[in-house]
């Protein structure tokens, strides 16, 4: 099982059906290994019983779904099985071995992303997927340069925090090791500006200054949003000299924007309200109960809507698809999560290691919580994925602090 989870994430950026492939070796294994020595713990206090109530919100609506056929394939293959591999992974990573494993693999990964999206920058097209540039904004292995995004701020905390706890696992001197990480961020910096995705840019902000408070470092503090500064400068410039899309006639060569231009372009919502409007029709049409699990884009077509485009808003989207009640339960879910994630953090703030990875995969978790309220990460497999691994992480982190205190009182 642990080597099925170290290959999904390996081939998390690139292949969707590799990705299947490793979910269900990891279910199978474990579903023959619990048949011999049964061991299942239920998912931690309020969070587990929000998952159980909003999965069945979602069987009870099947049969008013605008698609039931495809609310019930969505409800095994993406609810519950992104739900069960955060169970496995809390169970599988139960070592700090298993979790510097994890981290290394996803360091490398990330190596090979930052190289696909290079090589997109520079010969016009990548190299996994041969993909174009969009508007002169890279995309590397995904499907959208937003999802890239996405992907970028998530990760990117954890390889902040991992510079100071790599010395720990890499078979390299401390020293090796710190500035190999330190040029990867640096890479990655400039991968996710080149994107010029501006909602993976805020949720980067947000996300560096909670690491920054939260961490309760002045120095820190300071170089991070000082760094935010320059990349926001340095970025801006560009996306605006190559993002013709946000114009809406094709600026004139040598062309020069004032000021308020620039603003007005760099923050203007690209089309998102005619899509945030739909979403709330749709929420209109079906205020309680919503128009199916997975259903939406179904749902445009029955009502004739001229886009069959995702709300690019993710309390939208679980609105739109589960109504009120869902939402509704989607907070309990949501407040749940961050109240089990404060404890963990607490759980582990005396092991300096598990405390600063804690901080960045938080720190990655609200990243993704602020980019999907501006694109479509809701809907993506990778990126669901991804979301879910994450807090499985986070959540082995308490498993691994418990094993050691057990270990060292016998």
């Amino acid at each position: 099982m642990y080597g099925a989870l170290l290959g999904m994430i390996f081939f998390l950026p690139y292949s969707l059906a590799l990705i299947g492939i490793c979910q269900v070796t990891m279910i199978a294994a474990w579903v023959c290994r619990s048949f011999f020595s049964p061991r299942l713990k239920f998912i931690p206090g309020s969070m587990g019983w929000s998952l159980v109530v909003i999965a069945l919100l979602i069987v009870l609506t099947m049969p008013m779904s605008h698609d039931p056929s495809l609310s019930i394939k969505k409800f095994f293959t993406r609810f519950l099985q992104q739900i069960f591999l955060m169970y496995l992974v809390t169970q599988l990573i139960d070592s700090r071995k298993r979790l510097f494993g994890v981290l290394s693999v996803l360091l490398l990964t990330l190596v090979f992303v930052v190289i696909d999206g290079m090589a997109q920058y520079t010969t016009g097209r990548s190299i996994v997927h041969h993909t174009p540039l969009i508007f002169g904004r890279i995309s590397g292995p995904m499907n959208h340069p937003n999802d890239l995004g996405t992907l970028l701020v998530t990760v990117m905390p954890v390889v902040l925090t991992s510079i100071i706890v790599c010395r720990r696992w890499m078979p390299l001197q401390p020293w090796v090791g710190v500035a190999v990480t330190s040029v990867l961020f640096l890479f990655l910096v400039n991968a996710l500006g080149l994107t010029a995705s501006r909602g993976a840019w805020l949720a980067f902000a947000v996300s560096m200054g909670f690491l920054g408070i939260f961490l309760k470092n002045r120095k820190l503090t300071i170089c991070i949003f000082l760094v935010l500064a320059v990349f926001l400068w340095v970025y801006g410039v560009h996306c605006l000299t190559t993002r013709i899309d946000m114009y809406d006639v094709a600026p004139t060569q040598g062309a020069v924007l004032s000021p308020a231009n620039a603003l007005e372009l760099l923050f203007a919502p690209s089309g998102r309200e005619s899509y945030w409007g739909t979403a709330v029709n749709v929420i209109r049409h079906y205020p309680w109960f919503g128009c199916g699990y997975s259903a939406y884009v179904q749902t445009l077509r029955d009502l004739h809507v001229g886009h069959e485009e995702y709300p690019h808003n993710s309390l939208l989207h679980i609105a739109a698809e589960l109504g009120l009640v869902g939402l509704v339960l989607y907070g309990w879910f949501f407040t749940a999560l961050w109240l089990e994630i404060k404890n963990v953090l607490r759980e582990v703030s005396s092991d300096r290691d598990l405390f600063l990875i804690g901080c960045g995969l938080s720190a990655g978790i609200l990243a993704w919580g602020v980019h999907s309220l501006m694109d479509t990460a809701w809907a993506s497999l990778q990126l669901g994925v991804l979301w879910w691994l994450f807090i499985g992480i986070l959540l082995s982190l308490g498993v691994i602090k418990k094993g050691e205190k057990r270990a060292s009182s016998t």
